[in-house]
């Protein structure tokens, strides 16, 4: 089955109109509305809806709809948890527990968190929800409570109740803009003030959630808030070598469990041509999107957990080409704009957690070693 044929009724059996609402909310970025409109505009000169170009065209508006532009699922990672799964899993392997724990807890953004709020129950879910998160959270009860803390150290972000009595909302904001400007500050609000919440926007608020709150909603604010601002240094990207490909993609599914996340494995092994990994041309008869995209489609979430396997025969089959390629993939620092030359639009691939699998740890080239972290195995015992 062609993976344009998996698409789901709801996108094959939409209208132009249908389509037009569709982008408007599936998260696109600005650049990537407009691409979907602009096709969409050609889309309604067609006076038939049989020819080969309509058709492609047609594919291309709903494929770019169906890809996870915003849906995500975060991180709910439980490090006990994978330690006593790997403790399981790989009993003699002590180093290979020993490296994916530390790789897992090294990722974890210490960013410093202020949560205010004088209802003790809310704060606590707050502080218990954003510690999961690997985030290092300081409570605060009250307004005044908060002043103190912003006078006696920084934060990344601040998350405030709006009404607190004597010192609300509006007081921790000013205070934080005065000694802290590059600090973000996310106000939470009930229904009946969210046109003051709207005002703390116009006076230097980041952001403002209303109640009751939604964990998940909070967790995407928070990252959003943070954006760049906080920085792990260069990150590297494990790779699992060893002889058995069914344990490789076993412990895989293994971390994607643990972190709560999706997980997508796509194959390596019968790659051809860069065309395979990055797409064709949507103007070429036949083609597709690229094999990383795919995969990223298929988990149905912007940051799955995806196992790159047969790295030793890509290389094989690709020589020099393969290294900048894999780079482009999984570098952090390059992969947020990622081009599938299918899409022709920029594709975020930074939340994605990217693993490599190979047979030999030997088949590996240099230049894409300084970016992976070697975890060999001999499977499970």
């Amino acid at each position: 089955m062609s993976i344009f044929e998996e698409l789901n009724n709801e996108l094959q059996t939409a209208t132009i109109d249908e389509l037009r609402q569709m982008i408007a909310s599936a998260g696109m970025s600005p650049d990537v509305q407009r691409a979907a409109r602009n096709e969409l505009e050609i889309l309604s000169g067609f006076s038939s809806t049989d020819t080969e170009e309509y058709k492609n065209r047609s594919t291309y508006v709903r494929y770019l709809l169906s890809l996870p532009w915003k849906r995500n699922t975060g991180d709910n990672r439980d490090m006990q948890r994978l330690e006593r799964l790997l403790d399981e899993g790989y009993p003699g392997s002590h180093t290979v527990k020993e490296k994916i724990l530390k790789h897992f807890t090294e990722k974890i953004h210490k960013a410093k968190l202020l949560v205010v709020d004088d209802e003790k129950i809310a704060l606590n879910s707050l502080v218990r929800a954003l510690s999961k998160e690997g985030y290092t959270v300081v409570p605060a009860g009250n307004g005044a409570e908060a002043i103190e803390k912003l006078r006696e150290s920084d934060f990344d972000v601040v998350i405030t109740d709006l009404i607190m009595g004597d010192i609300d909302g509006y007081a921790v904001l000013e205070e934080t803009k005065s000694r802290h400007p590059d600090t973000r500050l996310i106000m939470i609000t009930g229904y009946a003030t969210v046109d003051t919440a709207v005002q703390a926007l116009r006076t230097g608020a980041f952001h403002y959630i209303e109640k009751p709150l939604k964990l998940d909603e909070v967790r995407t604010v928070v990252r959003d808030a943070l954006g760049n601002k906080v920085s792990t240094g260069k990150e590297t990207i494990l790779c699992f070598a060893g002889p058995s490909e069914s344990d490789r993609i076993s412990l895989g599914q293994t971390v994607a469990e643990v972190l709560g996340r999706k997980f997508s494995r796509v194959s390596l092994a019968g790659i051809k041509d860069e065309s395979d990994i990055r797409g064709l041309n949507r103007l070429i008869s036949g083609a597709m999107p690229g094999c990383i995209v795919e995969g990223v489609r298929r988990a149905g979430v912007s940051d799955p957990v995806v196992i790159l396997d047969g790295l030793d025969r890509m290389v094989a089959d690709f020589k020099d080409n393969v290294i900048s390629i894999l780079i482009d993939i999984i570098d952090p620092e390059r992969n947020k704009g990622f081009i599938d030359y299918y899409l022709d639009v920029p594709f975020d691939l930074s939340q994605v957690i990217f693993i490599l699998s190979t047979n030999y740890q030997d088949s590996i080239p240099p230049p894409l070693t300084e970016f992976l972290e070697i975890i060999e195995f001999k499977g499970r015992t």
